[in-house]
């Protein structure tokens, strides 16, 4: 990304446009994937498994995350960039098991949950919804960040009134990109930070776990073969079969609603005929694992994969409590990730922002991430500026996994270790 005093943008090899080309650009939305010029969105630089063309199809069709994709051309008739924007159904749960909270935001929670119920809202995201990371646009080389934040706040004034939505989200910024955005935000917008996403850095050139487990202190290999000895005799199985899939579909919903039940906030969610979609259009960089014990299905993780960025998403899992205290199924399932990735020769694993601790334990390192939040009703910016001071994301230790030379060298990569 170029720095902040850059003004001019020189796109798809043609001449430089002037500072008046850039402020008469306007959005053009798509509702339809049939509709998006897909070849001028896949020539934007800085794509990711979220932003790719194969999964928005997919998830087009889904019911609890309506998708628009805005481009923006410039007045001379180039585009310039591109945005992803969901109208999403989110539920605040219970926001002080996973914040540290002080009294006074318990007691606003209480008030807005009576009985505990779930306080539902619709929410206008910049973004991903159903995953974690810098998912939200891509813009051609030489677009200030100035600039960027002008037209990301055009998109959300066009698409509020388009959906009619008074909540606001434009996520998720990793330390980059939100050191060069946040002094160009308006007033109106709040800085939030929650739990960091957890990363896995890879070796490109590792072919096995074994490789891997080489470059880990010895207590962070015990625990791996711990979790392996844990879950040994289950039986494991990636679904290739898009038609089991569908058949799978409500089984594979059951036991994910039995995980992300229990998120403090929950911005839409899986449907049952999803994993079948995702198949069918990523083919094979999209992957289900099934876990069964003496043939009953106990557990499952999904995950996407991005040749481009050589990255792995862990999208979702969904396991029984019971068999994961006995099986540490949810760390197997973690293990299987990274085998994944460096079979696939990926240099990272992206795991999402749960259970911190647990992943730091196999390599993990968190990377925080600022959402900038707006809501359009009365006296409701200074309660949220209020809420958002009073209730920080929890703090955790990561634990150090690597041996010291692989710290150092995840560290000149960008990590930060503990």
């Amino acid at each position: 990304m170029s720095g902040p005093t850059s003004t001019l943008l020189k796109a798809d090899g043609a001449r430089t446009l002037a500072p008046k080309e850039l402020k008469l650009a306007r959005w053009h939305w798509f509702d339809s994937p049939n509709a998006v010029p897909w070849e001028a969105w896949n020539a934007l630089p800085g794509g990711s498994a979220y932003l790719d063309r194969r999964y928005l199809t997919a998830m087009s069709g889904h019911g609890k995350v309506q998708c628009r994709l805005g481009m923006i051309k410039a007045e001379g008739g180039s585009w310039l960039g591109g945005i992803l924007m969901q109208a999403v159904q989110s539920e605040s749960r219970s926001p002080a098991e996973h914040m540290d909270v002080s009294m006074g935001v318990r007691m606003a929670t209480a008030l807005m949950q009576p009985g505990g119920r779930p306080f539902r809202f619709r929410t206008l995201v910049a973004g991903q919804g159903l995953g974690s990371g810098e998912h939200t646009f891509l813009w051609q080389e030489g677009i200030s960040p100035a600039q960027q934040v002008q037209w990301t706040e055009q998109a959300f004034d066009q698409c509020a009134k388009h959906w009619k939505i008074r909540v606001w989200m434009a996520k998720d910024f990793g330390p980059e990109r939100d050191a060069q955005l946040a002094p160009h935000w308006s007033k109106r917008w709040a800085r939030a930070t929650f739990d960091p996403v957890m990363e896995v850095p890879l070796d490109p050139d590792w072919t096995s776990t074994d490789e891997w487990q080489a470059a880990l202190r010895t207590k962070a290999r015990t625990k791996v073969r711990s979790i392996l000895s844990r879950s040994a005799d289950l039986e494991v199985e990636r679904i290739t079969d898009p038609d089991e899939l569908d058949q799978l579909g409500p089984d594979l919903i059951h036991l994910y609603d039995q995980v992300y039940g229990r998120a403090s906030i929950v911005m839409g969610g899986l449907e049952n005929s999803d994993f079948a979609r995702l198949l069918r259009e990523l083919g094979s960089d999209f992957t289900v694992v099934t876990y069964r014990e003496e043939g009953r299905l106990v557990g499952f993780h999904c995950g996407m994969h991005h040749a481009d960025s050589g990255t792995v998403e862990a999208y979702y899992v969904g396991f029984e409590a019971e068999i994961n205290k006995h099986r540490a199924l949810y760390q197997r399932m973690l293990f299987e990730f990274i085998a994944w990735g460096i079979s696939l020769g990926a240099c990272r694993v992206v795991m999402g922002r749960t259970a911190l601790e647990i992943k730091s334990t196999l390599g993990a390192f968190p990377v925080p991430l600022s959402t900038f939040v707006h809501i359009q009703l009365p006296l409701a910016m200074p309660f949220l500026r209020w809420m958002i001071r009073k209730a920080p994301p929890h703090a955790f230790k990561p634990r150090r996994a690597w041996l010291a030379e692989w710290c150092e060298r995840w560290q000149a990569a960008g990590y930060r270790i503990n």
